[in-house]
């Protein structure tokens, strides 16, 4: 609007301007008698008569047509030149989206924009917050991209250790370096089992993130599920001489949720607090309620996630530890994700506070 609005300003002008210097001095010359372009000499005393001032307007008049329509050429061509500079300064961000579209349609993700990030006094311009919009769903493709791969690349990783291990006692055990006993067949099952829990956790996550995920939900009493799941590691915890403490709120409603899978949730969270508690360390279990959640949180007094880490603590496959595979206690590195996956199809959160050297906490929210 303010483009087009100053290329009528700007015609108006230039024939205005034109006009007025052309018609002030035409009407001079003719008012002082001294018109000799018209081929008439005329005298002040003339302006009075009947019959020459007609004669000699239109002269004058002729002179101020033709100044109007040098005044319009002007204003033409001024139009012109402005409008096509404006012209040119909306299309050229239009075409660098296209082609950067174009460019993300080849598979080049890390096409951007270039982005105008200082507002007029007017407010943001359109083309700028499209251009932004643009670059963000370039990162968001490209993250997306990059975590695919990845997965990809850590599926497959996973799932090539117990195939190999099946794959090498079963070849041992027909070229007879292993005999067929219940020692080498029972080490063959425990990566059968493995690879069918791998499975299943990645059977888990799909359905979660599809929002496809089973739940079967009844009235269920938090603190009793927290009970069961500590005695189902108080063996383990004994074996690596770590205390598993209970605090839980005896009296928190009951709360409408699938208690086998909030309890895999749980077992999930202290198996990993296990994993990651030193020798003569603890890990607290604890319930209470504010406000309409109930707070169930997992704490321990490990070694803690670093700052750059804790970010990416939930996402699949990762580990903050590069070096602890799932031989050495790592994991699978999909634990968290699927405790998280869990949580969030219950609508409700988990969170995550460490600090280095004195343990991590996982949060969990949930609606009453």
């Amino acid at each position: 609007m303010l483009s087009f609005a100053l290329v009528v300003a700007i015609g108006l002008g230039a024939v205005v301007l034109v006009a007025n210097q052309v018609t002030n001095r035409e009407l001079h010359e003719f008012m002082m008698g001294t018109d000799t372009d018209a081929g008439v000499d005329v005298t002040p005393g003339m302006m009075l008569g009947s019959a020459g001032p007609p004669q000699l307007r239109q002269p004058v008049i002729d002179r101020v047509n033709g100044a109007i329509i040098v005044g319009g050429l002007l204003a033409l061509a001024a139009a012109l030149a402005i409008g096509f500079v404006v012209f040119r300064s909306i299309t050229r961000p239009i075409d660098q989206l296209t082609h950067a579209a174009h460019a993300l349609t080849r598979g080049d993700l890390s096409t951007r924009v270039e982005v105008d990030d200082h507002p007029t006094r007017l407010g943001t311009d359109e083309l700028s917050d499209l251009g932004s919009a643009f670059n963000s769903m370039a990162d968001h493709l490209q993250q997306a991209e990059q975590l695919r791969r990845d997965m990809t690349a850590d599926i497959a990783h996973e799932l090539r250790t117990p195939l190999s291990v099946i794959r090498a006692n079963l070849e041992a055990m027909i070229d007879g370096v292993y005999p067929a006993d219940g020692d080498h067949i029972h080490t063959t099952l425990d990566q059968v089992n493995l690879l069918s829990r791998l499975i299943e956790d990645l059977r888990t996550l799909a359905l979660a993130e599809a929002g496809q995920l089973p739940l079967v939900k009844r009235p269920a009493d938090v603190s009793s599920l927290i009970s069961s799941a500590l005695a189902s590691f108080e063996t383990q915890a004994q074996a690596q001489q770590i205390d598993l403490i209970s605090n839980v709120d005896t009296h928190l409603p009951l709360i409408a949720i699938d208690p086998d899978r909030i309890q895999q949730a749980l077992a999930i969270l202290i198996a990993n607090a296990l994993r990651h508690t030193p020798v003569n360390g603890s890990i607290k279990v604890s319930s209470h309620q504010e406000s309409n959640q109930a707070i169930i949180e997992v704490a321990d007094t490990g070694s803690g996630i670093a700052p750059e880490d804790l970010p990416h603590v939930f996402e699949r496959f990762y580990r903050a530890n590069k070096s602890r595979s799932r031989a050495a206690g790592g994991g699978s590195g999909l634990g968290l994700a699927i405790a998280k996956s869990i949580i969030e199809a219950h609508n409700g959160s988990i969170v995550a506070r460490s600090e280095l050297g004195k343990g991590t906490t996982m949060r969990i929210e949930l609606l009453i």
